[in-house]
């Protein structure tokens, strides 16, 4: 008994078919779930981090402002590095010594009489 190539064909078709669609459906079917808990976790996330912020509400604020006075004094000092220095001086006064200077010849008597006193006994002293 012969069967025709086009009942062949058909009949090959309907079984690739059969084997294809479920498998098909059985993968879009697990996208659609993994898609549907990565929605859940996301929302369980953002209620979580909502507490947070709520129980925090304060000291999130104070870190805010923080962060903000931390940024205006940046920008204070970037503002200040780029100014031009000015003198602090407008003008130097020399300061004239009260006395005047001793001899060197006198300063270096006073030098050796004071090594001389420190010194142990019997060391030569130059």
């Amino acid at each position: 008994m012969g069967v025709s190539r086009q009942t062949t064909f058909t009949v090959a078709c309907a079984l690739t078919a059969a084997a294809i669609v479920p498998g098909l459906a059985g993968y879009v079917a697990a996208r659609f779930e993994a898609h549907e808990q990565a929605v859940r976790e996301v929302l369980r996330l953002r209620a979580q981090l909502q507490d947070i912020r709520a129980a925090r509400g304060a000291d999130m604020r104070t870190l805010e402002l923080r962060d903000a006075e931390l940024r205006a004094a940046h920008v204070r000092y970037q503002n200040a590095q780029r100014q031009p220095c000015r003198p602090a001086l407008e003008h130097i006064t020399l300061v004239v010594p009260r006395q005047p200077m001793p001899d060197p010849a006198a300063v270096e008597a006073i030098i050796r009489r004071q090594i001389e006193q420190q010194a142990p006994a019997g060391w030569p002293t130059r």
